[in-house]
């Protein structure tokens, strides 16, 4: 019994030490962590899902093209399969996918930023914000639908068109 009291101190000691050693990276994943679950920071990691989501369904839509030009069945299914083969034959290109989502990150961070200052600079109620994030948020729903309708799911051109409608014409 007391062997096991001694390893179990022994791992106590040890576990604060190795707590001592790394606090400035907890530190700094706390912060982070901090941020990611106030509302601007859930807010760019909802945005950051968007557009992985919407990078994935144009995998999809350009899968669907590679097997459309041959002739293949294009389910969704098959375009989910195909999406290494639409990589290798050159119709997904890795390094403008990464440049699109890098730059839609970095444009939707400036636009929400400036909204926030102009909601500091009217005293408003994050009027100018929530007009961002409902565009931006509005974009990125419409472009997952148009790349699923691409990939084969047409009972999505009927969404398509009453949004359009609605909103005046929004891509």
């Amino acid at each position: 019994m007391r062997e096991i009291f001694e390893n179990v101190l022994a791992a106590a000691k040890s576990a604060a030490v190795s707590i001592m050693d790394v606090a400035p990276v907890k530190a700094t994943a706390a912060g982070a962590l901090a941020f990611a679950t106030g509302s601007h920071g859930t807010a760019l990691m909802a945005f950051a899902i968007l557009i992985l989501i919407d990078l994935l369904t144009k995998y999809l839509s350009l899968s669907a093209q590679r097997l459309n030009d041959r002739n293949l069945p294009s389910g969704l299914w098959q375009c989910l399969i195909g999406i290494y083969a639409a990589f290798k034959d050159g119709y997904i290109k890795s390094e403008l996918m990464k440049t699109k989502f890098a730059g839609k990150i970095i444009l939707y961070m400036v636009l929400v930023s400036a909204a926030i200052q102009v909601d500091v600079m009217a005293k408003g109620d994050d009027l100018f914000l929530k007009a961002a994030w409902y565009y931006l948020a509005g974009t990125e729903f419409i472009s997952i639908a148009e790349n699923l309708r691409d990939a084969g799911v047409q009972s999505l051109d009927p969404l398509l068109t009453f949004i359009r409608t609605r909103l005046g014409g929004l891509k």
